[in-house]
C-alpha cells in the first residue's frame, strides 16, 4: 500500500517499482489498483504507461471520484482485488491511494480479509511541504491536538494519521532540502511514529526488493489507535475540508497568462493539481501538468493525434524544422485519411487536444484559483490567432524543469 498526502510522490514511486518489476528475471507478476480523489484518472493513465499492467491484461484497475477509505469505495476496492485473484496469475498487488485517504479503514479491511495479507503500509511524506507549511513537521502534533479538542479533522490530522499508521516511512523531495533540514524533518516524523523506519528517497527511487521484503503489517501495534479513531469519528462525523475540482475544456492555455497565474497567484492551500493540457506554441504536444504545493512540473507526455496530422501536412508542403531538416512523412495516405476522420469527429477546431486538469485543496482558495485558470484559457480571438499561425508570448522553458513560484501572499517557495 502506497499512502501519503497529495503530491508526496506516490505515482512516481509506483512507476519506478513497476519498471523494476518488468526487468526482473523471472518477471514479477504484479497487479495494481490506483485510487484518485478526482474524477479525472490522471495517475491511472500515467501508471498504465509502464505497460507491465493494463486493464486489458486484467491486472490493473483505477478507482476515481473519492478516497478508498470511504464506505462507498472500500467495498469496490476489495471487490476488484478479489476479481484479480480469481482471474489473474499475480504475486503482489500494489495499491496507490489518493492523497486524502485515511489509513485505518483500509488496514482493518485488508488485514481481516481471508485471501489477502498486508505486507507493507508505506507512507510517503513530502519533506519540502513539511518544511514550508508545517515547520518541518514540528507543528503537526500541537495542531492535531487543537483539532481533536474542537471535534474537527484538518489537513494536519490527515497527515498525522498517514504517518502514525505506517509500517515504513519514505521522505520524498529531498533534492529541495539541505542535509540538516532532512534530519530535522525525520526527527519530527519519528516523534509521531517511533516504530516505523524512515528512509529518504529522491525521485521515487527505491529498490523493489526492499518493498517486497516488507514484513506482515503489525496490526496489534495500531489496533488501539484505530479504535480511538473510530470512536472519534462516531462522535464527530467527518467534515472534510478538501475538495476536488475539474477544469475540462478543449481550448489551450495562453502560455503567458498561465505562467503569471502559477508564479504570482498560487494559493498555499491548493495542495495538488494535475492533468493534461496544451499551449498554442507547442500545439502538437501533450503536456503533463503536475503541481504539488509550490512546485510545478510541465512535462512532455506524447503527441496529440491532431499534432501528428499537423506534421504530415507540414511534410506535404515541404516545410523544414530548424536544426532537423525537412519534415518527413510517416503515415500512408489511407492512414492519414482515417486519422483525419477520427480527429475531426472529436472537435473540428481542436481535434483531440484538450485541457483536463484536476485541482485538490481547501475549498475557498481552490475555487478561486479554478476561476483564475479559466481566465488563462485562450479567448475566441486568441484561438483565431492560433489558427492563423500567429505568435504567442511563451515564458515556459523549452526544456522540462521544476519551478518554484510565489504564493499569492508573496512567500517564495
Amino acid at each position: 500500500m502506497l499512502n501519503g498526502f497529495l503530491g508526496s510522490g506516490k505515482t512516481t514511486m509506483l512507476q519506478n517499482l513497476l519498471l523494476q518489476a518488468g526487468k526482473r528475471t523471472p518477471r514479477l507478476r504484479p497487479a495494481v489498483i490506483v485510487n484518485d480523489m478526482s474524477s479525472l484518472d490522471v495517475d491511472g493513465i500515467v501508471v498504465e504507461e509502464t505497460e507491465i499492467v493494463s486493464e486489458q491484461q486484467g491486472n490493473f484497475a483505477s478507482i476515481s471520484g473519492g478516497s478508498v477509505h470511504s464506505d462507498e469505495l472500500l467495498p469496490k476496492l476489495i471487490g476488484i482485488a478479489e476479481t484479480m485473484l480469481d482471474t489473474c496469475d499475480i504475486e503482489h498487488i500494489f495499491i496507490e491511494t489518493s492523497g486524502s485517504t485515511r489509513p485505518w479503514p483500509l488496514i482493518k479491511a485488508l488485514t481481516n480479509h481471508p485471501r489477502l495479507q498486508l505486507h507493507g503500509f508505506l507512507s510517503l511524506v513530502d519533506a519540502a511541504m513539511l518544511r514550508d507549511d508545517f515547520d518541518y513537521g514540528e507543528s503537526i502534533a500541537a495542531q492535531v491536538g487543537r483539532q481533536l479538542d474542537a471535534g474537527t479533522l484538518g489537513v494536519e490530522t490527515l497527515i498525522a494519521e498517514q504517518v502514525m499508521f505506517a509500517s515504513k516511512i519514505y521522505l520524498t523531495k529531498l533534492d529541495k532540502l539541505q542535509p540538516e533540514q532532512v534530519t530535522r524533518t525525520a526527527a519530527a516524523l519519528h516523534q509521531l511514529n517511533p516504530f516505523a523506519g524512515i528512509t529518504g528517497v529522491r525521485f521515487g527511487s527505491v529498490q523493489l526488493d526492499t518493498v517486497l521484503r516488507q514484513p506482515r503489517f503489525p496490526l496489534d501495534r495500531v489496533r488501539q489507535l484505530g479504535s480511538e479513531i473510530e470512536a472519534f469519528d462516531t462522535a464527530h462525523p467527518e467534515t472534510g475540508r478538501l475538495v476536488s475540482l475539474v477544469l475540462d475544456d478543449p481550448r489551450p492555455f495562453h502560455p503567458q497568462r498561465l505562467w503569471d497565474a502559477y508564479t504570482t497567484a498560487l494559493p498555499q492551500t491548493l495542495y495538488r493539481s494535475k492533468g493534461m493540457t496544451w499551449i498554442p506554441t507547442r500545439d502538437d504536444k501533450v503536456l503533463l501538468w503536475n503541481q504539488a504545493a509550490g512546485g510545478v512540473d510541465l512535462g512532455f507526455f506524447g503527441y496529440w493525434k491532431a499534432g501528428v496530422l499537423q506534421r504530415e501536412r507540414r511534410a506535404e508542403i515541404g516545410e523544414s524544422t530548424p536544426g532537423e531538416g525537412p519534415v518527413q512523412r510517416r503515415l500512408l495516405p489511407v492512414e492519414i485519411a482515417g486519422l483525419t476522420r477520427e480527429v475531426n469527429a472529436i472537435d473540428p477546431i481542436f481535434g483531440d487536444r484538450r485541457t483536463s486538469i484536476t485541482l485538490l485543496g481547501e475549498e475557498a482558495d481552490t475555487r478561486a484559483f479554478l476561476t483564475r485558470l479559466q481566465e488563462c484559457l485562450c479567448t475566441s480571438d486568441e484561438v483565431a490567432a492560433w489558427q492563423r499561425g500567429e505568435k504567442f508570448d511563451d515564458p515556459w522553458p523549452q526544456q522540462t524543469l521544476t519551478v518554484g513560484p510565489q504564493y499569492a501572499d508573496g512567500r517564495r517557495r
